[in-house]
């Protein structure tokens, strides 16, 4: 049983997203979305489902709110702008592999730079600049879906970074690469 972030928020919404695309790729990979997310964050064990995209596809800020709620970090609760270019990737992988009734499960969205920090200190794969603290990446995994899966439609879009782990698939909006 998890929770659904809702308008009661006690944190300030958090509107303003950095834009990382050109108009023309946003545009490319929008026509593949549903213009739906739905997350199920692992660590604060909260979920959100939300339409972030009108039929026009302008995102709507009530629901771009929510997101970035349940995107925060986990060290310190301290919620951060998301780019909305993550959203519609992770929206495309999601349209493209047929899975739209089925959560995201979020490992890591924001990270504050003492959390990074100290998962450094425990790892040698966590980057001083990781692209998690800019708000432009996402560790996640389905229920029911291989990480091969997510991993292979993710590098298919060429849209960011994508790196399988054993129990998740970093996704970014940084250049295009993949391990």
């Amino acid at each position: 049983m998890f929770m659904f972030a809702g308008a009661a928020s006690s944190l300030a919404p958090i509107i303003q997203c950095a834009h990382s695309w050109a108009a023309d790729e946003n545009a490319a990979l929008k026509s593949l979305c549903s213009g739906k997310l739905s997350f199920f964050n692992v660590h604060t064990r909260e979920g959100v489902s939300v339409k972030y995209l009108n039929s026009r596809g302008e995102f709507d800020r009530r629901a771009m709110t929510k997101l970035n709620r349940v995107f925060r970090c986990r060290h310190n609760h301290e919620a951060h702008p998301i780019d909305r270019n993550l959203y519609v990737l992770l929206d495309a992988i999601k349209s493209k592999l047929g899975s739209h009734e089925r959560p995201y499960l979020l490992i890591s969205g924001y990270r504050s730079p003492e959390l990074n920090d100290y998962l450094r200190s425990r790892s040698v794969a966590v980057s001083d600049r990781s692209f998690h603290l800019r708000g432009m990446a996402a560790d996640v995994s389905m229920e029911g879906v291989r990480l091969a899966d997510i991993r292979n439609v993710a590098v298919s879009l060429n849209a960011g970074g994508v790196g399988e782990y054993s129990n998740f698939v970093h996704v970014d909006v940084g250049p295009v690469r993949s391990w």
